[in-house]
């Protein structure tokens, strides 16, 4: 993955490179493991799992279509209950934590992001809760909370992402400079798309710390 991707860049990458290798990584994880352990039987249950969440998955994402928002919960949540060790639990998580969030039901969604760092098998989803929290303390005012993620180790491909979010927590706390100096290391590998709204936030920065002095 590029360096400057944001973060629904590459839940969009994880999707569809699953949807194009899901099926291979699943025989090559059952190959591997079922040899190993000498259990066959295991092996084409995990297979099973992983095809079902996938289905699951899918009819999800129907129901997205469709604006079904009460079958979107329940499948999203069905994911999550049966099939906890896929990929497709984390992102129907973090698809209900974004819903919440849009909804201004912060505990909600820090739970279900709290859910993806714990269960996760794949860093970069990971990363993006993790993320994700960090900008609900901030709105929230838990700065110290935020700090503690901020300082954690991400992806080198989070790196603007990680710095827009400390620009945002040193505005939380009026530290205008600092915010404007996270801001330009954001910009430095920021895609091009994100470039141009990283630049306000920098001078509205700059010009909070103006009118401050």
């Amino acid at each position: 993955m590029a360096e400057n991707e944001t973060e629904e860049q590459q839940i969009d990458a994880i999707k569809e490179w699953w949807n194009k290798n899901g099926n291979a990584v699943i025989v090559g994880a059952v190959l591997g493991i079922g040899a190993l352990v000498g259990w066959k039987g295991w092996g084409v249950y995990t297979e099973q799992q992983y095809l079902l969440a996938s289905d699951r998955y899918a009819a999800m994402q129907e129901s997205i279509l469709q604006q079904d928002i009460d079958a979107v919960m329940v499948q999203a949540e069905q994911l999550k209950q049966e099939f906890s060790a896929t990929p497709y639990a984390s992102l129907a998580s973090l698809m209900l934590a974004k819903a919440h969030a849009e909804n201004v039901e912060y505990q909600q969604a820090m739970t279900h992001l709290q859910w993806v760092v714990d269960n996760a098998k794949q860093e970069t989803l990971r990363a993006v809760a993790r993320l994700r929290m960090i900008r609900l303390h901030i709105v929230e005012d838990r700065l110290e909370a935020a700090q503690l993620l901020l300082n954690q180790t991400y992806p080198l491909s989070f790196a603007s992402l990680k710095e827009e979010l400390r620009g945002d927590w040193h505005v939380s706390r009026g530290e205008f400079a600092e915010a404007r100096a996270a801001y330009d290391s954001a910009i430095a590998t920021a895609a091009e798309e994100q470039i141009d709204y990283l630049i306000m936030k920098r001078d509205n920065a700059i010009a909070s710390e103006q009118s401050n002095v």
